[in-house]
């Protein structure tokens, strides 16, 4: 969210190949008992070939929201601001989209308006290759260490402050102060 504050638009590319490992389908919160990784499962093809970002589809045969819902609520139930933002992340969280891209764009398009962003969103129009240097940000398994100071988290008292988590966790923690936040980071 913080390279989202820096930008103007962003391109997003439907057509490249879904890569494993990534934070397409998971984030990761503070919970009791420290960090806490949250999983969409995603339907996988039995062809050979890669899916594209824009097709993969969400396994819906778990209840893996309303398990998501509860491990949000107990870390999360506490902090400042989640009762402001519960109902309207409650609705967004709870759609059932088919596709994995939808379900991101509109938990991101709530974020953008609780983070008051106006960014404009692009869609590529054909398939451009997976970059590692330029989509660092988005793999799961390195550990990506930003320029950002600590901020107040619900169990810090027990774990100390954890780094790199959901925005969720900076927004429930600090609300309309999170954008402020996010705009000291470098």
């Amino acid at each position: 969210m913080q390279a989202l504050m820096q930008a103007n638009a962003v391109e997003m590319n439907l057509h490249c190949h879904y890569q494993k490992q990534t934070y397409r389908n998971r984030c990761t919160i503070y919970g009791a008992n420290g960090r806490l990784n949250l999983t969409i499962p995603i339907q996988h093809t039995k062809a050979k070939q890669h899916q594209k970002d824009g097709e993969v589809k969400i396994m819906w045969e778990q209840d893996w929201q309303k398990q998501h819902w509860k491990s949000l609520e107990s870390a999360y139930r506490s902090s400042p601001f989640f009762e402001f933002y519960e109902d309207e992340l409650q609705e967004v969280f709870f759609q059932r989209p088919k596709g994995l891209m939808e379900y991101n764009l509109n938990l991101l398009q709530c974020l953008m308006e609780w983070l008051a962003l106006d960014i404009d969103l692009k869609f590529a129009d054909e398939y451009k290759p997976f970059n590692e240097e330029e989509n660092q940000l988005i793999q799961a398994k390195k550990e990506t260490l930003l320029a950002l100071p600590p901020y107040t988290q619900v169990f810090e008292n027990k774990h100390g402050f954890l780094s790199n988590l959901s925005v969720l966790d900076l927004i429930f923690n600090h609300g309309p102060e999170s954008s402020i936040y996010l705009e000291k980071g470098s």
